[in-house]
């Protein structure tokens, strides 16, 4: 028994980047992670552009009245040495000749009765957005091992990057045991239950762009999972199973893992939800057995699964962490487990959210996150700060 701590380090030394990579349109890139430095080939901006709609001219000569000798909209262009006494009318966006040092903003200036342009306030700053200010050609924009979200799909359009190259998703394979569970399209029997893990693993696993393949549900019988198991640990890069992960009379799979000789990296972890959690190996093929309580399931999949399945596609996964204060008092058993309890972010306060425990699936409806309750504490004051991991 490890750890939380532990066992996220044990599977992430424990997994292996899977080096297979493809090309894919930029607009098609969301969610992947990039196999290439991405190199910009031009300065950004290419050109001094105005940040501003205004009057573009040199800081020498806005001590007085100036006249206007043209105007450049966006994407127009007009070279043009400026004398003393003159100004461009220019537009936010548009090309300044390479002699502007200085853009007044419109509503810091007037015009006089003949029609010149005198400045009223002036800034410190130029207005001026200089050529290659965001990035000089030849530099890195995007490192190998990004993980594409919009802003840089929006980067990749706007220096020409029309195909990049990424990681192939890996193949996840995920299957659901319990003789108690029946699939969503069928009505349960007095004493069976809907099954809801597979469905919600197979949308965690779509957040990170893997189409993971559902093999079904296995009854709780020895030789129905052996088999089960057997018949994919060639064919995935990882495997997620539900249920049957504890000790119980019919909780077969952590037999049958180690009967499979799979290299077990841990079975119970001291968290809460989630503590008879596994992990193993054969080769390069990860297992995760997760509890069959869908609350246990969905975070340990975000806490253990999915920082092992971007790291296999070569990404490393920086969860979201904040620290932010309680807006309420919270009260727990004393346990030697570290405690997930879900939240809502109120105002900037943290809310633990009324929870019946693991199989309490409905208390993620308008969850934000979970809280991480250290080990033993028991007592958590109305502004105290706490650390709250962000869905």
């Amino acid at each position: 028994m490890i750890s939380f701590e532990e066992a996220i380090s044990k599977i992430l030394e424990n997994c292996s980047v899977i080096e297979y990579s493809e090309e894919v349109k930029f607009s098609d890139s969301l969610n992947r992670v990039l196999f290439e430095d991405v190199i910009v080939n031009e300065d950004v901006p290419s050109f001094n552009r105005s940040a501003v709609d205004g009057y573009a001219t040199k800081r020498s000569f806005i001590n007085k009245p100036l006249k206007i000798v043209g105007t450049i909209s966006a994407g127009n262009i007009l070279d043009y040495n400026i004398n003393e006494g003159e100004c461009l009318k220019v537009m936010t966006g548009s090309y300044l000749p390479e002699c502007i040092d200085y853009v007044a903003k419109v509503e810091d200036t007037e015009i006089d009765e003949r029609g010149f342009i005198i400045i009223k306030k002036v800034e410190d700053k130029s207005n001026i957005r200089f050529k290659g200010e965001d990035i000089k050609a030849n530099n890195i924009l995007l490192q190998k091992g990004t993980l594409i979200e919009p802003q840089h799909v929006a980067m990749l359009a706007s220096i020409g990057k029309n195909v990049v190259k990424v990681y192939k998703p890996i193949s996840v394979a995920i299957i659901s045991t319990g003789d108690e569970i029946v699939e969503p399209y069928i009505t349960p029997a007095f004493g069976k239950i809907r099954n809801s893990n597979a469905y919600q693993l197979l949308m965690q696993c779509k957040q990170i762009s893997i189409n993971a393949d559902y093999l079904g549900i296995i009854p709780d019988n020895f030789d129905d999972v052996f088999h089960a198991i057997k018949k994919v640990e060639k064919q995935f890069n990882a495997i997620i199973i539900t249920g049957g992960v504890s000790k119980g009379d019919y909780d077969y799979v952590h037999r049958v893992i180690k009967e499979l000789n799979f290299e077990i990296l841990f079975h119970y972890v001291l968290v809460q939800p989630g503590h008879p959690s596994l992990a193993a190996k054969t080769g390069n093929t990860m297992i995760f057995a997760l509890p069959g309580n869908p609350v246990s399931s969905y975070f340990q999949f975000e806490c253990f699964v999915k920082p092992a399945l971007l790291k296999m596609m070569g990404h490393t996964f920086k969860p979201k962490i904040i620290y932010a204060k309680l807006g309420s008092d919270f009260r727990r058993k004393q346990t030697n487990r570290t405690v997930l309890h879900p939240i809502k972010l109120v105002d900037g306060f943290v809310y633990p959210i009324e929870y019946h425990g693991s199989a309490h699936l409905f208390s993620l409806k308008d969850a934000d996150g979970f809280v991480i309750i250290s080990p033993y504490v028991t007592t958590l004051t109305k502004g105290d700060d706490v650390l709250v991991r962000l869905f």
